[in-house]
C-alpha cells in the first residue's frame, strides 16, 4: 500500500523557496549609501556687527525667521548628504528681494568629508573660501586644544602673540585671507585662562585681544570647549589709520 509523506514535501518545499529566495536577493540592487558631508559656515564680514541668515535650499524660504542664525564672528554646523549644496544668504534679515539675496552660491562636497566655509569681505564686496578639512585627532594622552588663525581683518598682515598660558610668538606677518596649521595650547589644571593679542604688522598697534576661560571661576571643571578640541581663531575688520580701526578676535569650535 503507497504511504504518503508529508516531512518528504515539507523539506522539498522548503529547500525550494530558499533557493527562489536566494536567486531573487542576488539579482537586488542594493542603493548606494551616501555618508552625509559636515559643513561649517563661518560669518566673518569686516563690520564686526553683520548678522546672517541661512537657507539650504533650491527654492525661496517660506518662513525667513526659520533660517539658521550666524552672529558676526561665529559659525553654524550643517550636515548634508547633498554633495552640492546649495547656499544662500540673508545679511541682517534683508528679505525685501528674495531674488537679490547677500549671497547665493552652490558649494561642491564629498562623501563624509569636512568642510568650513567662511564668507567675509564688506558688506558690499563679500567674498568666500571653502577649506576641506584635515582636523588634528584627539588623544587622552595629549592634553592640548589645537588652534589655528584666519587673517580676514582689512587686507593688512597680522601678527598674534600667545599672553597665556605659554607666553610667545604665535604667528608673525599672517597676510590677509591666510590661514594657519593648527598650533598646539597646552590644556591643564594649571591653566586658568588663554590670552591672546592681535597686532597689525606693520605698525605694531594692538587690533584687538581674545581671552577664553580654561577652569571655570571658584570650580575645578575644565572648558571642554578647548580641551582636545580644533578651534578656528578669526580676526575681523577695517583699518583706516593707527587711530582710526575696527577689530575684533573671536574663535570658533570644529567638532
Amino acid at each position: 500500500m503507497f504511504q504518503f509523506s508529508y516531512k518528504k514535501y515539507i523539506k522539498a518545499g522548503l529547500l525550494a523557496g530558499w533557493m527562489l529566495i536566494s536567486g531573487t536577493s542576488c539579482k537586488k540592487e542594493l542603493r548606494e549609501e551616501i555618508f552625509p558631508a559636515s559643513l561649517t559656515i563661518v560669518n566673518g564680514i569686516n563690520d564686526n556687527t553683520s548678522f546672517l541668515t541661512a537657507y539650504f535650499g533650491n527654492s525661496q524660504p517660506k518662513v525667513y525667521g526659520k533660517l539658521s542664525y550666524i552672529s558676526n564672528g561665529s559659525s553654524f554646523d550643517y550636515a548634508t548628504d547633498k554633495m552640492e549644496q546649495p547656499l544662500t544668504l540673508f545679511r541682517n534679515n534683508d528679505t525685501l528681494q528674495p531674488g537679490n539675496p547677500f549671497l547665493k552660491t552652490s558649494l561642491q562636497l564629498t562623501p563624509g568629508g569636512i568642510f568650513t566655509h567662511f564668507v567675509y569681505g564688506s558688506p558690499t564686496k563679500v567674498k568666500q573660501k571653502t577649506v576641506k578639512e584635515q582636523l588634528p585627532s584627539r588623544s587622552l594622552n595629549d592634553s592640548v586644544a589645537n588652534l589655528r588663525i584666519i587673517n580676514l581683518f582689512d587686507n593688512r598682515p597680522i601678527d598674534v602673540i600667545q599672553l597665556e598660558p605659554v607666553p610667545g610668538t604665535m604667528v608673525s606677518n599672517l597676510a590677509y585671507e591666510q590661514l594657519t596649521d593648527f598650533i598646539k595650547i597646552p590644556v591643564n589644571a594649571s591653566v586658568n585662562n588663554f590670552r591672546f593679542e592681535v597686532k597689525d604688522h606693520a605698525t605694531g598697534v594692538t587690533l584687538a585681544t581674545m581671552s577664553e576661560i580654561n577652569i571655570f571661576p571658584g570650580t575645578t571643571a575644565l572648558n571642554t570647549q578647548w580641551l582636545f578640541k580644533a578651534r578656528t581663531m578669526l580676526v575681523i575688520g577695517t583699518w583706516t589709520s593707527e587711530d582710526v580701526f575696527s577689530a575684533s578676535a573671536k574663535s570658533i569650535g570644529h567638532f
